[in-house]
């Protein structure tokens, strides 16, 4: 699994996080403006520092998410602060935590000012600047010099650093400090195939076109579903492999909306310009594709972009259910199930009651073990997270427990009890009426 924790210090709402633990599938609920953004926001600042590497730099005008100046993603504007995000990384060979603090350049990006590297029974490895500004490495809290006497560097190409051979010491290899910088250097390449891997949705999604020009695929990365249609173009030009990408995509259209997309064609002989159709499943009727329910053009990128996260990447998505009526959200949180039970990780912000029940029951239906045509979970696979304000303003996350039952343990107050309380309001009323009358 790409990401199994998270830690924010000083970034935006969050002055400590604390630790945050992220499953193949986390669930975030809370209230409008507590912070449940922002968890996800930290992955996609370090997501697009990768695509357009500037050493040791945040990127924070990227083209998956526009976080403004330093000033407006440090907590409370205080720019004098270190923002600081951790990320806990578990791969096949190595698992650590990676804890990167920054601090304001401005009008430059925010600076890289400590880079430091934990694993369980191996020495702490630190990158750190020093007062001329050139970074030093640190292992086990002692220095072991600039970037030449270290032998690290920070490539060209990449937003991370590199740990090179161990360098000689007294003419004599040091073993502990040797496991060390490799334990080090795989953490952070580990780190950077995790971000590449990941795909992320924004709850702002494009509107669908009555028409769409074939570019190519973008070489940009970016959150609002535009490069959708792109992937579905090129997928029914693939050879032997033309249509995997629309067969899986109809499937999910089938289940939530009862709708297809028709094969992607053509519509000019001089200019790529194409034309999505889409047919109800139960008329035979097809309509252009900007003339369906919105619920559907909302819910197409969430489909295709949830497919094409490799497995093994992270796929981070906002209000999956926007737009969708009760029933179809059922069916969405279905799809996203899949994608986990496919090898991928799913993070997901959302505000429905559905989904979470959707899920719970897929719980529920794994320790059956019966019907394996139902969804079906682990609870070890579930992460739920309710992010809330506490009174002096910061935000704060708090884990809910999932039994194999389905049950969430320490129900918070007011945790999704609106529609309850709505319901014994009706009714007290109507019992108030019968009275009287």
């Amino acid at each position: 699994m790409a990401f199994t924790g998270l830690r924010l210090k000083q970034f935006k709402c969050f002055l400590d996080s604390e630790d945050v633990p992220l499953g193949p599938l986390t669930v975030i609920f809370g209230r409008n403006n507590t912070g449940k953004s922002s968890l996800l926001q930290s992955l996609l600042v370090l997501r697009q520092s990768l695509d357009a590497p500037e050493a040791f730099r945040l990127n924070l005008r990227g083209q998956i998410y526009k976080a403004g100046s330093y000033n407006d993603i440090v907590h409370q504007h205080k720019s004098k602060q270190h923002v600081t995000i951790a990320l806990q990384v578990d791969g096949k060979t190595v698992s650590g935590n990676i804890e990167m603090e920054f601090s304001s350049s401005e009008p430059k990006s925010p600076k890289l000012v400590r880079l430091t590297v934990r694993s369980s029974g191996i020495d702490d490895v630190e990158f750190h600047t020093s007062q001329g500004g050139s970074y030093r490495l640190s292992i086990g809290g002692v220095d072991t010099g600039r970037e030449k006497n270290a032998n690290f560097f920070f490539p060209a190409n990449s937003f991370l650093p590199r740990i090179g051979p161990n360098p000689l010491v007294l003419g004599r290899p040091n073993e502990k400090r040797k496991r060390a910088r490799h334990n080090a250097n795989s953490l952070i390449l580990e780190l950077e195939r995790n971000l590449k891997g990941l795909r992320a949705l924004s709850a702002f999604r494009h509107q669908p076109q009555r028409s769409y020009e074939f570019t190519g695929r973008s070489v940009h990365y970016e959150s609002q579903g535009q490069g959708v249609i792109a992937a579905l173009i090129e997928d029914s030009t693939r050879g032997r492999k033309k249509g995997r990408l629309l067969e899986s995509v109809n499937r999910w259209l089938r289940q939530v909306g009862s709708v297809k997309l028709l094969p992607i064609r053509s519509i000019s002989k001089t200019a790529k310009l194409f034309e999505l159709r889409i047919r109800d499943t139960d008329s035979g009727r097809w309509a252009n594709f900007a003339d369906v329910g919105f619920g559907i053009g909302q819910a197409l990128p969430v489909f295709v972009e949830g497919l094409e996260t490799p497995k093994g990447g992270t796929f981070l998505v906002q209000e999956p259910e926007i737009h969708l009526h009760p029933d179809a959200q059922l069916g969405m949180a279905d799809f996203l199930i899949s994608l986990v039970r496919s090898g991928r990780q799913v993070i997901v912000e959302t505000h429905s009651e559905n989904i979470l029940l959707r899920i719970r029951h897929a719980v529920l239906n794994f320790r059956k073990k019966t019907n394996r045509n139902k969804p079906a979970l682990d609870p070890n696979d579930l992460t739920v997270l309710i992010v809330s304000k506490a009174t002096d303003g910061t935000s704060q996350v708090k884990v809910l427990e999932v039994d194999s039952l389905g049950q969430l343990d320490s129900w918070p107050k007011d945790f999704m009890e609106e529609a309850t309380e709505e319901r014994m309001a009706i009714m007290r009323e109507m019992a108030k009426l019968a009275e009287n009358s």
